[in-house]
C-alpha cells in the first residue's frame, strides 16, 4: 500500500490516464482506484469523486506554476510576465491533452453542485496566475479582472487543445492577441471605477455639508426647543 500523502497524486494521474484512454463518462472512481493500485475504502478517504480529483489537479498545475517563479521575473513589463506565467501552465498540461480533451468533449460531466465547484477552482487558479504576474486582485476592479482573465483562458485553453505545433506559438500569438484586448477593457474599468469614486466622494462631501447647515445651532430656539406652556402663550398673546 502507498504511503496516504501520496494517494491523492496516485487517484489523479490515475485519473487523468483513463481520460485518455476512453471516454470520460465511462470512468468511474471503482476503475480509477484499481488503477491507482489503492482500495475503494482509501480512495473514499481522499477524495469525493471525479470532479474532486479534478479540482485538485487544477491545485496541483497552479501549485507547479508557482513553484518556478523567479524573483527576476516580476522585472518584465505586466503583460509579458502574464503570457509566461499562463504559457508555463500549458507547459505543464501538454502531458494530459489527451485526456483533457476526452473531459472537455463530455463536458467535465460535472453536477450542478460539481461545476459551480469547478468555477470556483478556476477563478481562484486566475486569481494566483495574475497574482504571480504582479497584478492586484482586490476588490471590484480585482475580481473583474479575474472574470476577465478566466474568460480569456477559457478561449485559448481551447485553442491550445487543437494547435498540434511543438512550440505551442500559435498559442502565444492567440494569447497575446487576447490579452491586448482585455488591457484596453482594463484600462477602461480603471479609468470608470475612478471616475465612479471620485463622484462619489463629492456627493458624499456635499451631502455632509448640507447635513452641518441644516443641523440647529445651540442657540437656536426653534419650535422643537420651545417648552410646551411658553408655546402655548406665545400662541395666545398673537
Amino acid at each position: 500500500m502507498p504511503p496516504k500523502k501520496d494517494i491523492p497524486n496516485l487517484l489523479i494521474d490515475a485519473t487523468l490516464k483513463l481520460a485518455a484512454e476512453r471516454d470520460w463518462h465511462d470512468v468511474t472512481m471503482i476503475d480509477i482506484a484499481n488503477e491507482a493500485g489503492v482500495s475503494v475504502a482509501d480512495c473514499y478517504d481522499h477524495c469525493s469523486g471525479k470532479g474532486d480529483l479534478l479540482r485538485r489537479f487544477v491545485k496541483r498545475v497552479d501549485r507547479e506554476v508557482l513553484a518556478d517563479l523567479d524573483s527576476e521575473d516580476f522585472n518584465e513589463p505586466g503583460h509579458d510576465r502574464l503570457i509566461a506565467v499562463i504559457m508555463a501552465r500549458f507547459d505543464i498540461l501538454s502531458e494530459y491533452r489527451l485526456a483533457l480533451r476526452s473531459i472537455i468533449a463530455s463536458g467535465g460531466d460535472l453536477g450542478p453542485a460539481d461545476g459551480l465547484r469547478a468555477i470556483k477552482t478556476h477563478f481562484g487558479a486566475m486569481r494566483w496566475m495574475l497574482e504571480a504576474a504582479g497584478f492586484q486582485t482586490s476588490g471590484l476592479h480585482g475580481s473583474m479582472r479575474v472574470a476577465g482573465l478566466t474568460a480569456v483562458y477559457a478561449r485559448t485553453f481551447k485553442y491550445w487543445l487543437d494547435d498540434d505545433s511543438t512550440d505551442f506559438g500559435p498559442t502565444m500569438a492567440y494569447l497575446d492577441r487576447e490579452l491586448s484586448k482585455a488591457a484596453g477593457w482594463d484600462r477602461r474599468v480603471e479609468k470608470g471605477l475612478g471616475k465612479a469614486s471620485s463622484i462619489c466622494g463629492k456627493i458624499g462631501k456635499r451631502c455632509k455639508s448640507f447635513s452641518v447647515k441644516k443641523s440647529p445651532s445651540p442657540g437656536d430656539n426653534s419650535p422643537a426647543d420651545v417648552p410646551p406652556d411658553q408655546a402655548t402663550s406665545s400662541a395666545t398673546n398673537t
